[in-house]
């Protein structure tokens, strides 16, 4: 082989080494740069991931200061200015006449300017009922009980008609410790039905039921309140008329009044409508009496506080509906928690509290 050609296959073998080697730098050079870009890449989405975290938690953050500022300035305008009056008059008047959630309306408004609302819806009872309209069918009646359901916007209620009033008696249901529940009231004097008829003081929320706060006279005798001093009754004559009207004691006896509640307000007197204004009372389950000019009983008891069975209702629908049932008389009684009906062996409407009945210390019954 010539020296030439030696030479020849000498360079290609060095620049094909040259190029294989270069080959498996570049390799290894790449092999590398892809470590690195892995790693970059793994290292921006780390980046990018608690980037997204800290938006996201400063996302929340934003959302739930811009709700807090919207509550805080809803509720100034509700309770600060008069764009929502009758609504702030509704739910101060609500919160008021409750035991235990008055703070609904405490935290917001000073004593004066709540003082200021309830005295705007306090309901004026002034007038006496008058008993010589009411005329007692004393023949002996085959008339059964009713008890008819009503609804109206936002609640149910029951309406339990009684025909004969000679019947209807306020006993009292007070234990040594306790109250008694409805069925047990009602089991108990060997009538039929019964619902539920004055307050009761609650220190601590225990709900025993036998602690009266209001002047209260059964069978004649005076069972809590002063001799002296006049009260606002709900009572029943000797010959079972409903009576409505300021007494004394000796008064009450004067009127021929055989047992009575001081509660209220009254709704109907002599067939003159006592409520004027919509907001009256606040909205509860609530429970009334009324009496037609026949002599007939009227109870009538609306559920509330359970959403999307029955809220409740106010004083002027409650005396709506006795003037649907043509009463002449009617008052309110104890409602809330309390506001029970019962008919022929069991509790007639749907209490506001999951336990059910609550021990009470009185109530109007109907005899079998």
């Amino acid at each position: 082989m010539q020296k030439q050609d030696l030479d020849t296959v000498t360079n290609v073998i060095l620049n094909n080494e040259y190029k294989l080697h270069e080959e498996q730098e570049n390799k290894q050079i790449n092999e590398e740069n892809f470590k690195i870009d892995s790693k970059n890449k793994k290292t921006k989405g780390k980046h990018k991931k608690k980037k997204t975290i800290k938006q996201r938690i400063f996302k929340f953050i934003k959302i739930i200061i811009a709700l807090f500022l919207l509550l805080a300035i809803f509720i100034f305008l509700f309770f600060k200015t008069s764009l929502f009056q009758k609504y702030k008059e509704l739910w101060v008047v609500t919160a008021m006449s409750t035991m235990n959630h008055q703070y609904l309306a405490t935290w917001f408004l000073s004593d004066e300017e709540i003082q200021e609302i309830m005295n705007k819806l306090e309901v004026q009872n002034n007038e006496d009922s008058n008993s010589n309209e009411i005329k007692i069918n004393t023949n002996e009646t085959n008339d059964d009980i009713k008890v008819e359901k009503i609804t109206g916007k936002n609640y149910v209620g029951y309406v339990m008609i009684i025909p004969d009033a000679t019947k209807v008696k306020l006993v009292d249901a007070r234990k040594s410790n306790r109250g008694s529940k409805l069925s047990e009231i009602v089991k108990n004097n060997n009538a039929i039905a019964g619902i539920n008829a004055g307050g009761f003081a609650d220190d601590g929320g225990v709900g025993a039921g036998n602690v009266l706060c209001d002047a209260t006279i059964i069978n004649k005798k005076l069972l809590y309140g002063n001799k002296s001093t006049k009260y606002s009754l709900i009572g029943l004559s000797t010959d079972k008329k409903l009576v409505l009207g300021k007494y004394t004691y000796q008064q009450a006896m004067n009127a021929g009044i055989e047992s009575a509640i001081e509660f209220g307000p009254y709704l109907i007197v002599n067939g003159n409508n006592q409520i004027k204004n919509s907001n009256s009372g606040g909205i509860h389950p609530r429970m009334g009496i009324g009496q037609r000019k026949d002599g007939t009983f009227i109870f009538v008891v609306v559920d509330g506080r359970q959403p999307g069975y029955s809220i409740g209702t106010n004083l002027l629908e409650m005396q709506n509906i006795f003037n649907r049932y043509d009463a002449y008389n009617a008052a309110n009684l104890d409602g809330g928690s309390s506001a029970t009906m019962y008919y022929n062996g069991k509790v007639v409407n749907k209490t506001s509290t999951p336990i059910g009945e609550r021990y009470l210390p009185n109530a109007f019954i109907v005899g079998k």
